[in-house]
């Protein structure tokens, strides 16, 4: 017929359309980066930095398989990182290429979300006050909170118990993504005035999460994470007998407990309620107390 070629005239021209095409791969790499879990929204290669690249290599250095003598938690996907994800990688049995996707991102977290940090005992030299709360994976369980002080020496000595939720928003599904539930671990918190939205954030002295110090709190909190809270709100239709409503990452509890807080840190243990930062870095004051909040087995 007319317009017809000769028998294998098309055979070079497919063969280069074939080198075009992109091929589907079962790398640790993926595709398409809105394949990506979060808090990851690309994929992780060599010479990345941002604050992505910190929660990976955190996570990284929780394997087994990553050499425990390699520093790499720099921020920069150095050469250090590629091996600690190489290591993860082939340990995991996923092809080993060096570069986090969505399938490597996903087993990060599957594999290493849980920090395995254990409350402190004692409140150390320094510091007036602790909060301890043992919570749940499932943070939809509202949970039990303890204010500690000291008992003249180091020991802790309960001075009051309080309903808390610790639940981030629907949409941020772990503890590394903003607006997700409140991170695991040790951290310095600070006595500050009332925020100015009374509405959300109520109307009594709230606890700011200042700096982590171990766990997931530990590189989270404050560059990764910051402006969270301890602390209430006049939320719209809620009751004390209802479920708190969910955070942004912050601990909520119920009125009558944040401001009881207030009254003995003020009152009792003599901590100053620092002038609102409303999230200001670096952080102008000493913390004057610690959060620990430790992941437990079982629910309510």
């Amino acid at each position: 017929p007319v317009g017809s070629a000769p028998p294998g005239a098309f055979a070079p021209m497919l063969l280069l359309l074939l080198t075009l095409i992109p091929i589907a791969s079962t790398h640790g790499s993926a595709i398409s980066e809105n394949d990506m879990p979060l808090p990851f929204t690309r994929i992780l290669k060599g010479d990345d930095t941002g604050n992505d690249v910190v929660i990976a290599q955190n996570l990284l250095e929780r394997s087994p398989y990553v050499p425990k003598n390699v520093n790499f938690t720099s921020g920069v996907f150095d050469k250090e990182t590629v091996l600690a994800t190489t290591k993860f990688q082939s340990g995991n049995g996923l092809a080993d290429d060096g570069i986090i996707g969505a399938e490597t991102a996903k087993l990060l977290l599957d594999l290493h979300t849980k920090d395995n940090y254990s409350h402190i005992s004692s409140l150390p030299d320094g510091y007036s006050y602790l909060i301890k709360i043992d919570v749940y994976a499932d943070r939809d369980k509202e949970v039990n909170a303890t204010l500690f002080g000291k008992d003249g020496q180091s020991m802790l000595q309960a001075l009051h118990k309080f309903r808390v939720r610790l639940h981030g928003k629907s949409y941020a599904p772990n503890q590394f993504s903003r607006n997700g539930d409140t991170p695991t671990g040790l951290a310095e918190i600070d006595l500050n005035t009332p925020e100015d939205d009374v509405k959300d954030f109520g109307p009594y002295p709230i606890n700011r999460f200042v700096r982590g110090l171990n766990g997931n709190l530990g590189f989270l909190v404050p560059h990764v994470r910051n402006g969270l809270l301890v602390h209430t709100g006049e939320w719209a239709g809620w009751t004390p007998d209802k479920p708190m409503p969910n955070s942004d990452g912050c601990v909520h509890g119920h009125p009558t407990d944040i401001h009881k807080i207030a009254q003995i840190l003020e009152e009792q243990l003599h901590v100053k309620a620092r002038n609102n930062t409303f999230g200001q870095l670096p952080y102008p004051y000493k913390p004057q107390g610690l959060i620990s909040i430790q992941e437990v087995s079982g629910g309510l």
